[in-house]
């Protein structure tokens, strides 16, 4: 080990982040180690959209399809794909060669076993409300034909299924051995066909990925999370660093070499820091407060309007994100083709258009509850600096910080006046519509119940066009702008930072850090 790192190590070890277990674990010239602001949810591909958990599981697991940097959908694990005339039945041919990470073969059974466990009603699998009929996809069967061949038959033609399946927020849906679960079929490991391979989990302290040396890469050009996967490091590791302080330093001693999605007011500390290269990206991300919509305050879409409208976007953008965000009310990310004139409609800051609305739905200063994360820094400062731009309209805006995972469950089963939700991001926005439009009655996530917004998606779903796509998402974002079931305040950019040692990982409209691609070019920082 260099001087260098020896020195950054120590110094890692004074800041506290250095615990006993990590002393062999920091040593390594073809290794990087990377931070996680939170512990991961889970090994199960898709059981939970957190930003630390995608990022692991997309390093370990691959999908039959998955989403190019602008959405479109590659082919990933299959080979070929062939659908039946009536558009009902998908064939996927299986790529020969593909291992999983404990050396089996891949063939159509795994396939077949891992979507029976997505479908399972009685799982917890997040996507399963993506593909059980409410928009249109409906899955009736899986089926192993052979042992390279897999046929998915659907309810009805749709022409979102293959997109859906390449959700980067459900893992492209990767599909896993069955030696990841034990016998009472709960999910103890971690084995895909990805470049890389869980070593081990420590909760709240680590997740140690090893290069799977026996990875079968596909040949096309990188893109987003298709094409070639190189898996150049030997080892990945990835800190849990909650503090962004900690964090920030450990990366300027070197002790850290990667840094993504660094809070605003600590980039300027990184920017220029010796031996620190920083890039700004803009993601297909959007930043919102959901609000619940059967809450008897918020039930009056006039309050709901007056929130929207109180909010000074342009100064959140400029205060938040130094200006790397771009404000916007709408769902639709602004890296999407599908963010037109119309998607810049209802960001204007209108005070008294505010005041007046507040004066006819009778609002007399009622204490509205925003839950935000202790956690987040951003979410931390969301609610701060909105709260006083409500404050100037007359709204009594109080703040509940709470732990992220129970804010987590808070969100899903919808208990909640307001929140501040940093939505990850859909490379395909018609599943940023899909994330929250739904019936509350079956659904409690679900935070926009509206049957004209569910048909207007289920339209989307099978939308085979940009014409016909565009056309929807503007009548969505009409609709949405009139009901004000939520607010949007920014379409998100993400500031990245690592050390100059390490080479090939860029920033991507998809967010979440790719190892595969990325080496360590000489020794020290």
């Amino acid at each position: 080990m260099s001087m260098n790192r020896r020195t950054a190590l120590k110094a890692l070890a004074a800041a506290g982040l250095l615990t006993p277990s990590l002393r062999v674990l920091a040593a390594g010239e073809d290794s990087v180690t990377a931070v996680l602001t939170s512990d991961i949810r889970g090994l199960m591909p898709g059981s939970g959209p957190d930003i630390a958990s995608g990022t692991v599981r997309q390093q370990i697991y691959e999908g039959l399809v998955c989403w190019r940097a602008d959405g479109s959908v590659a082919p990933m694990l299959a080979q070929s794909i062939a659908t039946s005339e009536d558009g009902k039945r998908y064939t996927f041919v299986l790529r020969d060669g593909v291992h999983f990470h404990n050396g089996a073969p891949l063939t159509a059974k795994e396939v077949a076993w891992t979507w029976g466990r997505y479908l399972d009603p009685k799982g917890a699998w997040a996507g399963r409300a993506t593909f059980d009929g409410a928009n249109g996809i409906k899955i009736v069967a899986v089926r192993a034909v052979d042992a390279r061949t897999v046929e998915f038959e659907l309810a009805a033609p749709c022409a979102a299924f293959l997109s859906a399946m390449a959700r980067a927020d459900l893992d492209s849906t990767g599909i896993a051995h069955p030696d990841s679960v034990d016998g009472a079929g709960d999910w103890k490991q971690a084995i895909g066909t990805g470049p890389y391979k869980l070593k081990q989990w420590r909760p709240k302290e680590y997740v140690e990925l090893e290069r799977f040396d026996g990875y079968q890469s596909r040949s096309e050009p990188a893109d987003g999370l298709s094409g070639q996967k190189r898996p150049l490091l030997a080892r990945v590791l990835l800190r849990v660093v909650p503090d962004a302080s900690t964090a920030s330093a450990g990366l300027r001693s070197g002790a850290l070499d990667v840094y993504t999605d660094v809070p605003a007011d600590l980039y300027p500390t990184l920017k220029g820091a010796p031996g620190i290269r920083t890039e700004t990206v803009q993601t297909a991300s959007v930043l919102t407060i959901p609000m619940q919509t059967r809450d008897p305050l918020l039930g009056d879409v006039r309050i709901r309007q007056a929130l929207s409208k109180a909010l000074d976007r342009q100064q959140l953008v400029q205060a938040l994100t130094e200006n790397t965000s771009i404000a916007t009310a709408s769902l639709v990310p602004t890296t999407s083709k599908l963010y037109g004139a119309v998607q810049k409609r209802g960001a204007e800051l209108d005070l008294e258009g505010a005041r007046k609305l507040l004066a006819q739905a009778g609002y007399r200063g009622q204490a509205i509850t925003l839950m935000t994360s202790k956690q987040n820094a951003l979410m931390s400062n969301t609610a701060v600096a909105c709260q006083g731009l409500w404050q100037a309209a007359g709204i009594n805006v109080q703040i509940e910080p709470i732990e992220f995972a129970a804010m987590y469950d808070r969100f899903y089963s919808g208990r909640y006046q307001m929140m501040v939700w940093n939505v990850t991001a859909y490379l395909d926005p018609i599943f940023m519509f899909d994330r929250f439009i739904g019936d509350k009655s079956k659904q409690a996530d679900r935070v926009w119940d509206d049957a004209r917004a569910r048909e207007l998606v289920h339209q989307l779903f099978n939308a085979g066009d940009d014409a016909t796509r565009q056309k929807l998402a503007d009548s969505l974002h009409e609709l949405y702008l009139e009901q004000m079931p939520m607010l949007v305040w920014s379409s998100r950019g993400q500031l990245d930072a690592s050390r100059n040692r390490v080479s090939g990982l860029t920033g991507w409209p998809g967010s979440k850090p790719r190892f595969w691609n990325v080496s360590v070019a000489g020794q020290g920082a």
